[in-house]
């Protein structure tokens, strides 16, 4: 943190913050001002079709795939707009799927209508009670914003050749009593109409229900207009996304809203009445029969991750500063505390330097050390990144990164990682019930390396050198009294690990948890060349696919380690990390393959429309499923490694082990009541078990 803000001393630039960057971006935001302070007196009214999708999703500290939806609803709607600032939208039809037991979902809680109509006027325009934000192309923008523009960009519309130029805003003044909320994003102005055809940006001001550096809450928009009757930018697509991202939870949740505008009659002489701004609920019974792909079928199309720029930019913003930014900063909740049987208590502070303008300068230094209380041992970590491991880049084709940086950590022995990964998952069973079953080991060194992304597709190239040491258990207690649980470490083998890393993947969606059609596919090599010198191939496949009334959701691990690993760099699985019914861990090898699949038949009723609703609250469909369970683990061990296996206090499995199972599930499988009962050559060992609870999927 130190060396953090010594930097940002030395290299912090004087307070002037030119309002243009040239005499013809000056011209061309003068005239836009000019063309949309005021709604064109052409354009009385209009009405327009448009299809909903308003999700709840969770997103992890750390995560393989994309987001996990935890509420999906899909509305149709019309729309009627009018140029006095009457905004009337009624609810033709409704249909939800949930993940989780809510009485609500984001549909329920709007009690006003949630589409933006235009982008013309002095002041942004949002479907929320709250402040207006000044707009940058009213009367009052140069007053307050500073105008960048960007490379021109044509694009062809209604077979005419439309030149686009993105103006990059920023605020120049803090936000005050008078001015409680500014924008910062991209504009894409028309230079023949001077009219904002795409917007992208977020906001400065929007209170937060946390202290900034423990949690904060966004907002930020993505409007594409279309030109219609070749005269006019209005809404096409748009998409808002609200995020509250804080350690406290370990990640981000996510509320977002896509509109998508099917039709829209320019000038229909509307004639509104009653209530100015006002949202209607009704039903048809034909208001999805254009839409007729599964509710919630787009859910792995999008991220919290779309909106990093942006982000970083909001949170860092520092109006009528040009240098550096410096601030506390959690990039994970582990950084800021976590409880385990070695360290006990952790707490530890983080921060974070980055350039005035991160959507322009994608690079940040990033550093975060703690104390370990029970172990009396320091840790943390200092990080330089650049480009693509950042923030995603905004132009198409590939996107690169890069990443140097020096730690000392506490490593887990957990060959198999989840998908989803919530760092609390670990903290919370060791604080409040002193359950703590994974094997650490402390890790001191050096890394480096490469990345990129195009599209779902993700590489990178790196290499580290790290001194491994082996820990102890330094406390046997817990927040309510002495942990069972907190036996023993399983053995490693200290020494000098130099390697180079290899890896890569696609991923669309969560993988085998959620709701919709999602993949995720990764592989990873590691070759060791210091003290342990081996090769490690590690490799993950999973897939969630429905079809009508059936679901096939199904997670496929396999590694293989040859040339001598040390015990460390085996592979392990039992319980929770697969195989339900043998102990956590209970077996490895040098070469390993776990798989699971549940096989989904959907019962009656499978409407996806609420079975009750009142004013907020509603009783949500339970879509019931009969679920024919299967899970499968091998392991196999080099005669030269029995020895390193034992010290992981694991065994091979001595051929195939598996369990079949049947069982009935509610909420697009979220929660389960099944029996499982082991099959093959070892069923005898094991008793057949009952489960009732949450789907155990990772």
């Amino acid at each position: 943190m130190l060396a953090i803000a010594l930097l940002a001393a030395l290299f912090q630039a004087p307070d002037t913050v030119p309002i243009y960057d040239s005499l013809e971006t000056r011209a061309l935001v003068e005239r836009a001002i000019e063309a949309t302070r005021e709604i064109p007196a052409e354009l009385r009214d209009y009405r327009a079709r448009v299809q909903s999708s308003l999700y709840v999703t969770v997103a992890p500290d750390s995560v393989a795939g994309g987001d996990l939806p935890a509420s999906v609803d899909e509305i149709v709607s019309t729309l009627q707009w009018e140029r006095t600032g009457s905004l009337h939208q009624e609810v033709q039809g409704h249909r939800t799927r949930l993940l989780i037991p809510l009485p609500y979902t984001l549909a329920t809680i709007f009690q006003r209508p949630w589409i933006i109509p235009h982008l013309y006027g002095t002041s942004l325009y949002t479907p929320f009670a709250g402040p207006r934000a000044i707009s940058p192309f009213g009367l009052r923008g140069p007053e307050v914003y500073q105008y960048v523009a960007e490379d021109t960009v044509v694009i062809e519309v209604q077979g005419q050749r439309v030149s686009l130029v993105p103006v990059s805003v920023r605020p120049r003044v803090k936000t005050s009593a008078q001015i409680p909320l500014l924008v910062l994003g991209t504009f894409y102005l028309d230079t023949e109409r001077a009219a904002v055809a795409r917007a992208r940006f977020g906001f400065i001001g929007d209170e937060g229900v946390l202290p900034a550096s423990l949690g904060r809450l966004e907002s930020f928009f993505e409007l594409d207009n279309a030109l219609w009757n070749g005269r006019f930018w209005l809404p096409f697509q748009q998409r808002r996304e609200i995020l509250l991202n804080s350690p406290l939870m370990g990640g981000a949740v996510a509320a977002r809203v896509l509109n998508r505008f099917m039709e829209l009659d320019l000038n229909t002489g509307w004639q509104p009445t009653g209530e100015r701004v006002r949202l209607t609920w009704g039903s048809r019974p034909d208001a999805f029969a254009d839409w007729r792909a599964d509710v919630g079928a787009d859910a792995g199309e999008y991220s919290t991750q779309d909106f990093d720029d942006l982000r970083i930019a909001t949170e860092t913003a520092d109006p009528g500063r040009t240098g550096l930014r410096v601030g506390v900063n959690y990039e994970r909740a582990n950084h800021l505390f976590r409880y385990n049987r070695v360290e006990g208590p952790y707490l530890g502070i983080g921060g974070r330097l980055t350039p005035a303008d991160t959507r322009r300068d994608r690079w940040q230094l990033y550093g975060t050390a703690g104390w370990a209380f029970a172990e009396g041992t320091p840790r943390g970590e200092l990080s330089a990144r650049w480009g693509q491991q950042v923030a995603a880049s905004q132009q198409p084709g590939v996107d690169w990164g890069a990443q140097v940086g020096v730690y000392r950590r506490l490593h887990d022995i957990q060959p198999f990682r989840p998908s989803y990964n919530w760092d609390l998952i670990y903290t919370l069973p060791a604080l409040l019930w002193g359950s703590d079953q994974r094997d650490y080991y402390d890790v001191r060194g050096a890394e480096a390396g490469a990345t990129f992304r195009s599209g779902r597709w993700t590489g990178r190239l790196g290499g580290r050198v790290e001194s491994q040491d082996s820990v102890e258990v330094h406390t046997g207690s817990y927040l309510f009294g002495v942990a069972k649980e907190f036996g023993p470490l399983a053995g490693i083998e200290p020494g000098t690990h130099a390697a180079i890393e290899a890896g890569g993947g696609y991923a669309l969606g969560p993988g085998a948890f959620g709701i919709g059609n999602s993949a995720i596919l990764h592989a990873d090599a590691e070759l060791g060349v210091g003290d342990f010198r081996f090769t490690r191939l590690v490799g993950l496949a999973s897939l969630r696919y429905g079809l009508g009334p059936f679901t096939l959701a199904t997670r496929v691990d396999g590694g293989h380690a040859f040339g001598g690993p040390p015990p460390q760099r085996l592979f392990r699985f039992g319980s929770t990390e697969g195989l339900r019914g043998y102990e956590a861990n209970e077996f490895g090898g040098s070469t390993a393959l776990l798989a699971r699949a549940r096989f989904l038949t959907g019962l009656p009723p499978r409407s996806t429309t609420p079975i009750a609703r009142v004013g907020w609250f509603l009783v949500p469909p339970l879509r019931p499923s009969l679920v024919l369970v299967g899970e499968s683990g091998w392991t196999r061990i080099d005669a030269d490694q029995a020895d390193e296996l034992a010290r992981l206090r694991a065994r091979p499995t001595d051929g195939a082990r598996a369990a079949l199972g049947l069982g009935i599930s509610i909420l697009e499988d979220a929660f389960t009541f099944e029996y499982l009962r082991p099959v093959g050559e070892h069923a005898s060992e094991r008793e057949g078990r009952w489960y009732i609870g949450m789907t155990y999927w990772y």
